[in-house]
């Protein structure tokens, strides 16, 4: 498929009049069906160029803004135990807000290629300065909770002059941090605190602006400076690659935004006006595009509750009364989250008025999907998205009966192969139900890293994008993903790049050898474990080599949950570390824990298999089994994301296939 990421033109921010009471709605929202890759192609024979999408997300805010400028556009909930806390600002407001924050920007000498880097949180303020910086100049979010150094060389990489922060409160302590990172951080000459407490100390050295108490001082309903603004100008430097390691920023552009927002909307029928919590971290494209933009485009509703989003405090205890206090029916979610809200189904009501939940980031375990469907009524659609792509690009389509493990279609416009390389560095296509390596082409493709040398091999010469991820497609364009090229750790969803942590281990004197791996975890999906071949037992202390990787790793979620010390680490015939190998050993300890956790030790045999690209499967044999074995067995396996198969000796099932998702 040859599709032309620059279709679409561009936009003039040229001063617009301000908004009135108004009843419109963009005519690129509609409803269809997508449901097939039949009525997806159909679909795309009206070139997107035709479509009429905005190409500044400026605009495209603005034109969700004119739906109904009365309507509440932002919900924030400080407090998830106390819900009349609850601070609602209308779409005019918070389009007025971000014209002023614009202008402000403006003001201080912001322009086209200038970038503002912003410590996010899930608060209305930040969600000014993100879209504002993208009107004026480039948006750059971060991480917060990432380490001060490690924020200074991402704000340093991006040449950002102005740094935005919130405040702080008890759920997202960030204030404090800003001294230290300025220390990392030499190129910024203006901190402007936006929202959250003001109790805290003011940096020194730095020009500082309390940002809502001079956004009045500026134009709410006109843009001081005209800019032009193409489909492929870059919007946004947002990092990916790993939370710890060197700065690795994709530059996002305004129309890949755009698109991924609707793309996936229209595959999922959203509607005009949708009520959606937004609990996903906003430096992240799952929370920026998949939950916030797409909601304001829409002229709907995205529900904030706490400055922590999901990790606020009773936000999971509380969810099922947020949703029918506000009437959310639209949820997307991490798999973790999934998990967590069905361990506590008495707090599931009877009637819900939530219809539609997405699941993103990580792969979702099988029984979690089916559990949350019988607990609510609702199944999980999964989607698949990076931030190489802006947001989701495959989906579950409304109208395709979800699958677990199933991450669904392409959107209209985006197409997707399943290749494997040959030794001379080919790409070949996979059959249908091959795994191999994910290619994407699509208008949501960024522009490629700020540094273009990390941009071999993952923007390809004829215009693929090289997921590193690994995936099979069936005969109806329906994709699963196997597991992951690249050797990221995910952790709750959070990004961890082995290799610094790897680093630090090697930089400890009595380690010779050392492999950072994921293991799998029930909660966080996996865990980053340490594989350690010592130099001299009798001198290696583990609790010192604990409190050297304490003080080595930047970020504390990449810190080795535990270290195997072993003899030698599996290799290659030309000395390279086969990390497959070690990722079959955690899975062996992680059932192991899990079967025998539930009393069965000595009642099973255990057997892994790793099929290379079509990932790992586990066949757990139960011997001398009952009924109630059986069933502890599948309780202590529910949460894991591992495909696995559990029989009984006295079973002549066999499988249709080996290794299936799940049988008993």
């Amino acid at each position: 498929m040859s599709i032309s990421r620059s279709a679409t033109g561009r936009h003039d921010t040229e001063a617009k009049a301000p908004i009135a009471a108004a009843d419109f709605v963009p005519p690129y929202w509609a409803t269809v069906d997508l449901s097939s890759r039949a009525r997806i192609k159909e679909f795309e024979q009206t070139p997107l160029s035709e479509r009429g999408l905005p190409t500044s997300v400026y605009e495209f805010i603005r034109n969700g803004a004119l739906i109904d400028p009365d309507a509440i556009a932002l919900t924030y909930i400080p407090d998830a135990y106390d819900l009349t806390t609850a601070v609602h600002l209308t779409h005019r407001h918070v389009l007025q807000r971000i014209t002023q924050t614009t202008n402000l920007f403006n003001d201080l000498g912001v322009r086209a290629e200038d970038s503002v880097s912003i410590l996010t949180a899930n608060t209305p303020e930040p969600q000014f300065a993100l879209w504002g910086a993208q009107t004026a100049g480039i948006a750059n979010p971060l991480n917060w909770m990432l380490e001060p150094e490690l924020i200074g060389e991402l704000i340093t990489a991006a040449g950002s002059t102005i740094l935005v922060s919130y405040g702080g409160d008890v759920a997202t302590d960030v204030w404090p941090k800003i001294a230290s990172i300025l220390d990392h951080a030499p190129t910024i000459k203006t901190v402007i605190r936006a929202g959250g407490s003001r109790s805290g100390v003011v940096p020194p050295g730095v020009r500082f602006i309390e940002m809502m108490d001079v956004l009045d001082q500026y134009d709410g309903d006109v843009l001081a400076e005209s800019r032009v603004i193409e489909w492929d100008t870059v919007g946004a430097f947002i990092g990916t690659g790993g939370t710890t390691g060197a700065p690795k920023l994709a530059r996002v552009t305004h129309g890949g935004q755009i698109y991924a927002c609707w793309s996936s909307a229209m595959a999922h029928q959203a509607p005009i006006g949708v009520v959606r919590i937004c609990a996903s971290p906003l430096f992240h494209v799952h929370g920026i595009a998949v939950t916030q933009l797409t909601g304001l485009a829409l002229g709907g509703t995205a529900v904030f509750p706490t400055s922590a989003g999901w990790r606020g405090p009773g936000v999971i205890d509380n969810f099922w009364s947020i949703a029918q206090e506000f009437s959310i029916s639209s949820v997307p979610l991490l798999p973790t989250i999934a998990n967590r809200l069905v361990q506590r189904p008495d707090l599931i009501p009877a009637f819900h008025p939530v219809d539609r939940v997405s699941s993103g980031s990580a792969p979702l375990s099988m029984e979690v999907a089916d559990r949350f469907r019988r607990l609510t009524g609702v199944s999980i659609a999964e989607g698949y998205g990076l931030t190489e792509t802006s947001g989701a690009v495959v989906t579950s389509p409304r109208g395709m009966e979800p699958t677990p493990g199933v991450i669904g279609l392409p959107v209209p416009y985006t197409a997707a192969k399943v290749v494997r390389e040959t030794a001379e560095g080919e790409y070949l296509e996979c059959e249908a139900g091959e795994a191999g390596i994910l290619l994407v082409s699509s208008p949501a493709v960024f522009a490629g890293y700020l540094n273009p040398l990390q941009n071999v091999g993952v923007l390809l010469p004829d215009g693929w994008l090289n997921t590193g991820d690994l995936a099979s497609m069936d005969e109806g364009g329906a994709l699963r993903i196997t597991g992951r090229a690249k050797d990221l750790i995910i952790r709750g969803g959070h990004n961890i790049d082995p290799a610094p942590v790897e680093e630090a281990l090697f930089a400890y004197p009595f380690v010779a050898e050392a492999s950072v791996v994921g293991m799998p975890d029930p909660d966080a999906g996996e865990v980053p474990v340490a594989y350690v071949v010592v130099t001299d037992s009798t001198e290696f202390d583990l609790d010192d080599l604990t409190a050297h990787m304490q003080e080595r790793v930047r970020e504390r979620a990449a810190l080795p949950k535990e270290f195997f010390i072993v003899d030698d680490l599996p290799k290659s015939a030309v000395g390279k570390i086969l990390k497959n190998r070690l990722r079959v050993d955690t899975v062996e300890r992680s059932f192991t824990r899990m079967l025998d956790g539930a009393g069965l030790q000595d009642r099973y045999e255990l057997r892994v298999h790793d099929g290379g690209a079509a990932g790992i499967d586990v066949a757990i044999l139960l011997v001398d089994v009952d009924p109630a074995t059986l069933d502890r067995a599948r309780t202590a396996l529910s949460s894991t994301t591992i495909r696995h198969q559990i029989r009984s000796s006295t079973s002549d099932e066999t499988p249709s296939r080996p290794f299936p998702q799940r049988v008993i």
